[in-house]
């Protein structure tokens, strides 16, 4: 993974090398991916861009949608490598690249009632000890989406754009976890039960939406 990184880290800069001489510009960015900067670069005009991109946010919520009550924290993080096609040398673009995805879901079971209810069946808090469960995605995730603006050929020191598009992060990776597990097969059984549910209810979470809006200054 590491390797994959820097290969893609390394070819976004053999991108923005070579107009290091002409404009650039510098953005900041909010959406679905967390707030980001990014800085962008003309690789051939009115044609092609290139962007390198960092998002970043903290989101914690209560999450019930299992029998399960938890404490969720998303955790998105992500570093993205990106190009710009103008296909009519106007503002509309098509983008496509790949990012870096440390995006990640932590959660800790909260019992109700001094309780847990797992895959339909009860235990005590004592029983179940410490409850924890974490989705993790795939590292490298391919990005496909359109967009509008253009923060080197716009003829403005400043420029705004949104881009919409999809991040594709693979299928969940899903643990459930007890401390009392070990010794209670019951409840072994009740939390690979759970696991079951809680994948399939994030099932449709491989395909992550991707929409922001931000500002650029050109120097």
């Amino acid at each position: 993974m590491k390797k994959t990184l820097a290969a893609s880290c390394l070819a976004a800069f053999g991108l923005i090398q070579p107009a290091m001489a002409g404009d650039m510009a510098i953005g900041a960015k909010v959406g679905t991916l967390g707030a980001g900067v990014e800085i962008v670069s003309n690789v051939v005009p009115m044609l092609v861009n290139a962007r390198i991109q960092l998002n970043a946010y903290n989101l914690n919520r209560t999450i019930t949608d299992t029998q399960v009550s938890y404490d969720a924290k998303f955790k998105l993080l992500s570093f993205g490598a990106l190009a710009d096609v103008y296909p009519f040398a106007g503002k509309f673009r098509l983008t496509g690249g790949l990012y870096y995805n440390g995006n990640k879901l932590t959660m800790t079971g909260v019992p109700l009632v001094g309780s847990y209810t797992i895959n339909g069946a009860t235990y005590t808090a004592g029983q179940v000890g410490s409850l924890t469960s974490t989705v993790d995605f795939n590292k490298i995730a391919p990005y496909a989406g359109i967009g509008f603006g253009d923060s080197i050929s716009s003829g403005s020191p400043i420029g705004f754009n949104f881009d919409l598009g999809v991040l594709y992060m693979g299928q969940p990776k899903t643990a459930i976890t007890a401390t009392g597990a070990a010794a209670n097969p019951a409840l072994a059984a009740s939390i690979a039960g759970e696991k079951q549910k809680l994948d399939d209810a994030l099932k449709n979470m491989q395909f992550y939406p991707v929409a922001s809006i931000g500002v650029t200054f050109r120097f």
